[in-house]
């Protein structure tokens, strides 16, 4: 190679102490570019491919975060195995219609997650006959429709002038106001005085509580109470219904009903 070539040959090289063939390590601090990075773990959606007898071919995306399984857990097995048992009628309805060509928007049923958990899921899905595949993408709406029973609960005991105590998740609401989280104490103390009609002796309050009324220090009881009544009283401004009867025990003197 004559000098020519070989000033022209160095012209042309990449000016780094590598070569002009061997690419640049861009070092172990180096962020991975967008390319390479997989984007499906950024999805919020699941994006799920079913075969004609309804199992999972691949779930790509938020699997894990929607149904709790991860991918390989549910490959291979039937989609409605994971759905929630009164949701399976309409649930293989919508399938036949979406198998006849029917592009489905906006369906919604319930699926039981792997902690056992009910999760809310919309779908869009429809059916490719090139590929003889089922595509489907699922989104979790669970917390809009707790906030949508939440909001027609609240209407309804503003409407009735009720309290109501709900089990999932365990809260109280006065009439005509926001929810009052609860413990899970606070629950079973509110739980056995709703059904407990005129005067919950603080003996039963104690078993429900899973204590020996025996063994229990009777001032555990009239501090929670006062805690109760309270967190009722911060929170929602108004004054909890219920009566101390000395000696005795307690009564919830408004009326009250009992949700799941």
């Amino acid at each position: 190679m004559n000098s020519t070539n070989a000033s022209e040959a160095g012209a042309q090289a990449p000016l780094t102490d590598t070569g002009p063939c061997r690419p640049v390590d861009p070092g172990p601090g180096a962020a991975a570019s967008p390319a390479s990075a997989d984007l499906t773990d950024l999805l919020l959606d699941a994006i799920c491919i079913v075969d004609p007898q309804g199992r999972f071919l691949s779930i790509e995306g938020a699997c894990e975060s929607i149904f709790g399984y991860r991918p390989e857990e549910m490959r291979g097995k039937p989609m409605i195995q994971f759905v929630y048992e009164l949701d399976r009628p309409r649930t293989l309805q919508a399938v036949e219609r979406i198998m006849g060509g029917y592009l489905q928007r906006h369906f919604e049923n319930r699926y039981v997650r792997k902690d056992g958990r009910l999760v809310h899921i919309m779908w869009s899905a429809r059916w490719s006959p090139k590929d003889g595949v089922r595509v489907a993408v699922a989104r979790d709406v669970t917390h809009r429709r707790q906030a949508e029973v939440m909001a027609e609960t609240l209407e309804a005991a503003g409407a009735a002038g009720r309290w109501t105590l709900h089990g999932s998740p365990p809260r109280l609401v006065a009439p005509g106001l926001s929810a009052i989280p609860l413990s899970a104490q606070d629950y079973t103390v509110l739980l056995a005085l709703a059904r407990g009609g005129n005067c919950v002796r603080r003996r039963e309050i104690v078993a429900a509580l899973g204590e020996d009324y025996l063994q229990y220090d009777q001032r555990r009881l009239d501090t929670q109470m006062r805690r109760l009544r309270r967190k009722v009283q911060e929170q929602a401004g108004v004054k909890l219904p219920v009566a101390t009867m000395r000696g005795v025990g307690y009564r919830f003197y408004e009326d009250i009903d009992v949700l799941p």
